[in-house]
């Protein structure tokens, strides 16, 4: 009985120290510790570490790519406009910078970066591919209403935000719609290695 004990103790503190990775399935706002000012967006798809839940609010660190010393976004890819989460600009945010990386396509420095914001405790999923399913189901049903399928790789990650902006009305996208299709079609488009998506 004793050794068993000891094991579910054992079990319940490895299951604690455990990282919950989560994905936004819409835009989120995000915000400084204890206050209700919005500090930033976090987009749909992007993927998120929970570090503390709290009185319906959820504390995530979130990462990606910026161009050097230029922490307004921090974008999924280096020189793709795939947005993981934007900022306001004087909000006085401390990133970690955990890496800088010269990206031989743009010829310039970017610093894979992270911060911890706080959010309301929802719209957070464990899996991503759901996301992209229902990302995939919504382009193809409302995207060749009047024309053929575009596929995804027929734009680079950089056209995609433009393509269905220009059709957002045409189709019906209200903005977490337009978002979450932006972002499935810009992470499969033509010029996004594998290993990224």
């Amino acid at each position: 009985m004793y050794r068993l004990i000891l094991i579910l103790l054992f079990s319940a503190f490895a299951w604690a120290d455990e990282v919950q990775i989560l994905y936004a399935s819409k835009v989120k706002s995000l915000y400084k510790e204890g206050e209700i000012k919005i500090v930033g967006r976090l987009l749909p798809t992007a993927k998120v570490e929970v570090m503390e839940r709290k009185d319906g609010r959820v504390l995530l660190r979130i990462q990606g790519y910026a161009p050097k010393a230029q922490r307004q976004a921090l974008y999924f890819a280096p020189n793709r406009r795939i947005l993981n989460a934007g900022f306001s600009k004087n909000a006085g945010l401390s990133f970690e910078v955990l890496q800088t990386i010269n990206d031989s396509e743009s010829r310039s420095d970017w610093e894979l970066a992270s911060i911890a914001l706080w959010s309301e405790d929802s719209d957070l999923v464990a899996e991503v591919a759901p996301l992209y399913a229902e990302a995939n189901e919504l382009f193809t049903s409302r995207c060749s209403i009047c024309h053929a399928l575009h596929p995804a790789k027929e734009f680079n990650a950089n056209q995609w935000g433009s393509v269905i902006k220009s059709m957002k009305s045409r189709v019906g996208f209200d903005s977490d719609t337009e978002q979450l299709v932006v972002q499935y079609l810009s992470k499969n488009a033509k010029d996004m290695p594998k290993e990224s998506k």
